[in-house]
């Protein structure tokens, strides 16, 4: 059986840079306990409605 790599991205919502890392912690969490993937979590970025996206990434250097 072969091995592929796949990247998606998905908004979430939270109150604070904190909690944000915190629900994405848990959906990296749920994903590697569901399928056994080894899913990373390797970018958080604010978003705001109606703007582009922020290039700063929130979780630089961090291991979630």
């Amino acid at each position: 059986m072969d091995r592929y790599v796949i990247t998606t991205e998905s908004y979430i919502y939270a109150d604070s840079e904190e909690k944000a890392k915190s629900l994405a912690k848990y959906v990296q969490g749920v994903q590697r306990h569901r399928y056994d993937n080894q899913c990373y979590v390797t970018k958080l970025q604010s978003a705001p409605f109606g703007r582009m996206g922020s290039d700063k990434n929130l979780i630089e250097g961090e291991i979630l």
